[in-house]
Formats: C-alpha cells, sequence, structure tokens
C-alpha cells in the first residue's frame, strides 16, 4: 500500500510540473454530455447553437417534429432552462441571430403560414414575439445582411412560386421577387416544414452584388442567384428535380464558394469552386469530390474559422456509420488539410457547431441512446484538442 502511494505521489507532482507548460483542461473547456428527458418518445433535432454572453451555450432544437426548443446550458454543460414554444410557433429556421443583448429567432405561424419574428433572453429565460410578417408565406430561409438588413426565402402555394423578400432592419419591406416553380411542389415544402420524411436544403445569403437561395425553381431544386438591390434573376445553378443539388454553399470571394452537393443520395465537396453567378449551369457539371463515408442526404454545414493566423473553410456533417464528421480546408489553397471525427459509443446527426470564445468547438447532435431515444448532446473541446485538427 505504502508502495502505491508514493507512486501515486510522485504521479500527482509530475502532472502539476507540467501545469505550468499546458492549458489545464477544465470541465468548462472540454465535456461530452447527453441530456436526458422523462419520456421515450421525445426527439430533439438540434438546428442551431450559439455561445452566450456569459459563456454558456443556447441550442435552438425541433421537436415533435416541427416545434421550437429552446435549450440553455452553462459554461461547463450544466443544464439551466429549457422551452417548448407555444402551440402556434412552428417550422423554427435554422438560426439564432445575436441581436442587443439576446438572439432574435424565426419560425412559421401555424394557422396563417406567416413568418414569425422572436427575440430570446438567455439570461432570463424568456421568449417574446416581436414581430409577425404576413405576406411570407411557408418561411424556409433567413439570412441576416451586412448592414444588420435581412433576406427571407418563402414560398407562395397560390403562385406556386419561391419567394425573396428584403427587409431594413426594421422590419421594413425593401422589395420582394418571386421565382416560379413549373411543377407543383407544395408537397415537398409541406413535408420539409412538417419533418416528414428527409429534410431539404433550403438556404439564402449573399455575395457581393448577389443574392442567393437554393429552393424550387423551374423544374429542380435549384441555386439561383439575384440583383441584390431589387431580386431581379441574374443565374441559376440547376439540380435534378430534388435527388442531385447543392446542400450548402459559402461564399469565399467573389465568384469563388465552398459547397457541398448531394448527389442521388451521394455526398461531394468542393472547397473552391468558380460559380459564375450570371449564368444558366448544371451543378452536377461541378469538378466536386466524392466522399462516400458521408451519410446519404445529410445535413453538411460550411464555417469559414480562423487557426494560428491561417483562414480554414470547416465542413461538418455525419457518416453513414453516424459518426460526426469535419473536413478542414485551407481557404487560400483548397487543399484539404484533415479529416476528424467525434462520437464512438452512439449514432450522432449533426444538428450545428461554433468556434467558441476560448478558442475551442462547441458541437450540438442529435444522439440515439440505446439505438432508439433521440436525445440532445453536446461535445465541447477545448482550445488544444481543436487546435489539433490542424496540425
Amino acid at each position: 500500500m505504502k508502495k502505491y502511494l508514493i507512486i501515486k505521489l510522485v504521479m500527482l507532482l509530475l502532472n502539476y510540473g507540467c501545469s505550468s507548460d499546458e492549458e489545464l483542461i477544465e470541465p468548462r473547456n472540454s465535456f461530452t454530455r447527453i441530456y436526458e428527458t422523462q419520456q421515450f418518445s421525445d426527439r430533439y433535432e438540434p438546428l442551431a447553437i450559439v455561445q452566450t454572453a456569459d459563456s454558456g451555450y443556447l441550442t435552438l432544437s425541433k421537436t415533435e417534429q416541427w416545434k421550437a426548443h429552446l435549450f440553455k446550458s452553462s459554461d461547463e454543460g450544466i443544464s439551466q432552462w429549457e422551452m417548448t414554444l407555444g402551440e402556434t410557433l412552428v417550422n423554427p429556421l435554422p438560426h439564432l441571430f445575436a441581436q442587443d443583448s439576446g438572439f432574435v429567432m424565426f419560425g412559421m405561424n401555424e394557422l396563417s403560414q406567416s413568418l414569425e419574428v422572436y427575440a430570446v433572453n438567455p439570461t432570463t429565460g424568456t421568449v417574446d414575439q416581436i414581430n409577425t410578417i404576413s405576406n411570407i408565406k411557408y418561411p424556409l430561409a433567413a439570412h441576416r445582411t451586412a448592414d444588420n438588413g435581412w433576406i427571407f426565402l418563402g414560398y407562395d402555394r397560390e403562385s406556386r412560386s419561391s419567394t425573396l423578400h428584403a427587409y431594413n432592419n426594421t422590419f421594413a419591406e425593401i422589395w420582394s421577387e418571386s421565382y416560379g416553380a413549373e411543377e407543383d411542389v407544395e408537397e415537398y415544402v409541406i413535408n420539409h416544414i412538417a419533418g416528414v420524411g428527409s429534410a431539404l436544403p433550403f438556404f439564402v445569403g449573399t455575395s457581393g452584388n448577389h443574392v442567393y437561395f437554393n429552393g424550387f425553381y423551374n423544374y429542380s431544386f435549384s441555386l439561383v442567384f439575384a440583383n441584390k438591390s431589387n431580386g431581379e434573376i441574374a443565374g441559376t445553378l440547376h439540380g435534378y428535380r430534388d435527388e442531385s443539388v447543392i446542400n450548402a454553399l459559402h461564399p469565399t470571394s467573389i465568384g469563388q464558394y465552398a459547397l457541398a452537393q448531394s448527389k442521388f443520395g451521394q455526398g461531394a465537396l468542393l472547397s473552391n469552386a468558380t460559380v459564375s453567378e450570371q449564368t444558366i449551369a448544371v451543378g452536377s457539371d461541378l469538378p466536386t469530390v466524392d466522399f462516400n463515408e458521408i451519410d446519404e442526404n445529410a445535413r453538411v454545414i460550411i464555417k469559414e474559422i480562423t487557426q494560428a493566423g491561417q483562414e480554414i473553410i470547416l465542413y461538418g456533417t455525419q457518416t453513414k456509420r453516424r459518426q460526426l464528421v469535419f473536413y478542414a480546408y485551407a481557404k487560400e489553397s483548397g487543399e484539404l488539410i484533415s479529416i476528424n471525427y467525434l462520437g464512438q459509443t452512439n449514432p450522432y446527426l449533426l444538428g450545428d457547431f461554433t468556434v467558441t470564445g476560448d478558442g475551442g468547438l462547441v458541437v450540438a447532435a442529435e444522439t440515439y441512446v440505446a439505438g432508439r431515444f433521440s436525445r440532445l448532446q453536446l461535445f465541447k473541446l477545448s482550445k488544444p484538442e481543436f487546435s489539433a485538427w490542424f496540425k
């Protein structure tokens, strides 16, 4: 016993001696947590995660197929409060936008199908409706512009059109435009909103003088470019129906994009695609690189980060084995730097990720306990753990 205690003391002294040269990994720096509930049938599909002013985390999820669920945890991942929003708010859009001391989120009124705007205070755990925009129906995506305005993507069932709407920072309309779908796609839109079957990769954004959206146009699910000042159509990158589509896009410079494709279920990436916003082209002609391990029709998230002074394009998604996988590319050269995995014991579906204030990474995912019960999970990597991905 004495020999064991001496060995243990020596190990502790060695660890203490190393702590002056290496960062001490505390619970707030690195953790993995699964959040249990009392109902076996509960399901949480995370859509967005942000870090709050107190260094904690706010997660937005879908639950009960299309209701909005908010969950606040501390910087150590300890649960602080959670809330499922009222009966009429459904279809939360997958973003939480920082505003004042809190966040703004968007969803749909179940009865009128109009866009609703809510303010979330993570400190008090309160959520307040601040606006209803009745002329945006079936809202599908939202984007904040560089001047703090807004671009929204919707769908008009009467005209069978995808719709774009530009608003200023006080939600006064600047312009709106429609883009006709030549086939009746309302069933696809409703199924997406209601959480029936696979979700479609609707998104909207801006690049230079253009606004773009991913949605139904003509005879396919396409990437459409329009003039940012009035919505007049400029060019398209056509998919094939809803089976060969762009499913994530991130502008890196004018005419250059990092993107992901789903080609009949097969995942493919291209970190430095040249795309002309003013021509008509076909997405399947892009020289994307197939990644056979990416799960069929998986959600892909692309973010631009900086590590040790290097600009990185970081892709997140999940594999066919339902591990979380992250592909890191050098922005300047487009070269693949590393492939990194999270999650070993359970199946996982990626929700969102963000770089934290301490230089680490936090990831929100849906996991299945015992392979059956859907639960929310957070992974928090410390700065040294995350930095090791890029060495």
